[in-house]
């Protein structure tokens, strides 16, 4: 009774996570050179986070590094609240110490 639903649903999911996490651990991370200015003008500490403010004419703007993702995103929320206060148009980003986008929030 069971057999075929591993068989046909979950065995194929599973593997399918297996490919996904291959890929993700073995393909390249090229960061915009936006992203690779900021970090060559203020490093950060490893296993930290950094929250960024994207303007429209995408110049990148830093607004803090912080130990904990949490806070990150707590500020980027808060840069947000403010934007739209002042009717402007931005995009707030949270990275990880690799350059890597972990969260996006547009006004």
């Amino acid at each position: 009774m069971f057999f075929p639903l591993i068989y046909w649903v979950v065995m194929p999911l599973f593997f399918a996570g297996l490919v996904v996490r291959w890929l993700k651990k073995n393909s390249p991370h090229v960061p915009p050179p936006e992203v690779v200015a900021l970090y060559a003008e203020r490093p950060i500490e490893p296993k930290w986070f950094r929250a960024a403010r994207r303007d429209q004419g995408r110049l990148l703007r830093w607004l803090g590094d912080y130990e904990k993702q949490p806070e990150a995103v707590d500020a980027a929320y808060a840069a947000k609240e403010a934007a739209v206060a002042a009717g402007e148009k931005a995009s707030f980003l949270v990275f990880n110490a690799k350059a890597e986008l972990l969260e996006q929030v547009d006004s």
